[in-house]
């Protein structure tokens, strides 16, 4: 398999780990839902989201590949990863902002191939760089979540 189809294959995996999540959190929210027309609102989109996961994992099984295991939502990260993270976002999203200056002047130069490659990069590194501060910020927060709540002894 060539690198298009193993870029192709990844993701597809990823969009298919992306519905796998979403319809394990709609059926998850729906079974906290007290209402039962938002309960089956939510169970309808979680099998949109189910359906969505089967039409990928078809063309990933007909490209010869499977789908990777989905990790588990909560991750616990020391502080330090959580702030090489941050750090690893916030030069993606500079790199984002690069290739879109890139872009830009390869269209003045009339080399459309360079600005499709360059937008591409980008649009990509704006992904990389929500994803990495999503999972910055969920570990944070569930740090955060996990410390002790210190109460104070009552004055004498």
């Amino acid at each position: 398999m060539g690198a298009r189809h193993t870029r192709l294959a990844a993701a597809l995996a990823a969009a298919w780990e992306s519905e796998v999540v979403s319809a394990r959190r709609m059926t998850m929210l729906a079974e906290r839902l007290g209402d039962s027309r938002g309960r089956a609102r939510l169970m309808v989109l979680a099998a949109f989201c189910r359906a969505h996961a089967s039409r990928l994992l078809a063309r990933l099984a007909a490209l010869g590949r499977g789908p990777l295991p989905v990790p588990p939502e909560e991750l616990t990260l020391d502080d330090d990863t959580v702030r090489e993270l941050r750090r690893e976002g916030a030069f993606a999203r500079a790199s984002a902002a690069r290739y879109e200056s890139t872009a830009e002047l390869a269209r003045q130069h009339a080399d459309l191939s360079s600005a499709w490659v360059c937008e591409l990069n980008r649009t990509e590194e704006q992904d990389r760089s929500r994803e990495l501060f999503a999972l910055a910020e969920g570990a944070a927060q569930i740090a955060a979540d996990s410390q002790p709540v210190q109460v104070a002894a009552p004055a004498e």
